[in-house]
């Protein structure tokens, strides 16, 4: 019986060490978490938008780049991730792409649609962002996207990985059609 005893209290004994350093470990996380909160407390002009985006690698901050990025976080259902790089594409890249695509009048012509990567890019960028709002129900952020694309870049396309350029404020008509026709279902 003492045998038994001695087994049982070194299980015990184990089991007790284990717990503690579960506390220990939750504890070393708190403090992490309450010093980022006294970071941000210390610095006011950091938003969460900021904090969150931190886990979000812009090194290749091309518009192209960030556009991709934010298609591959869309399929992932990211949506943080959608937004942190649509948004930097669009704090890098709109002024400079809004100014190019005022003197647009028509679409590339075939084989130039590349002249025009900037503007495509970022009427791309806003479409990605209006696609996630829209998985989120959040349509009238959505329609804000689409809106705008119709707006300032009516003649951006995006490259299909199948082969060919859609036009993204076509599609963007199509994608206010479809809410529309949802909100209508549900009044």
């Amino acid at each position: 019986m003492k045998k038994i005893m001695k087994k049982g209290h070194v299980i015990i004994i184990v089991i007790a060490v284990g717990a503690l350093m579960c506390l220990i470990a939750k504890a070393g996380n708190f403090e992490n978490k309450a010093a980022e909160e006294v970071q941000d407390i210390q610095n006011p002009s950091t938003t969460n938008y900021e904090l969150r985006t931190t886990n979000y690698d812009f090194t290749d901050s091309s518009h192209w780049n960030l556009t991709v990025s934010a298609w591959e976080h869309l399929a992932a259902k990211d949506f943080e991730g959608v937004y942190a790089y649509g948004r930097k594409c669009l704090e890098l890249y709109e002024a400079p792409a809004k100014e190019k695509a005022k003197q647009m009048t028509t679409f590339a012509q075939f084989g130039h649609e590349d002249d025009y990567d900037l503007v495509n890019d970022v009427a791309t960028a806003h479409y990605v962002m209006g696609e996630a709002y829209m998985k989120q129900d959040k349509f009238d952020e959505a329609l804000q996207e689409f809106n705008l694309i119709i707006a300032e870049y009516p003649y951006a396309q995006c490259w299909d990985p199948k082969g060919w350029f859609w036009k993204v404020a076509d599609i963007s008509k199509k994608n206010i059609e479809k809410i529309g026709k949802f909100k209508k279902g549900i009044q």
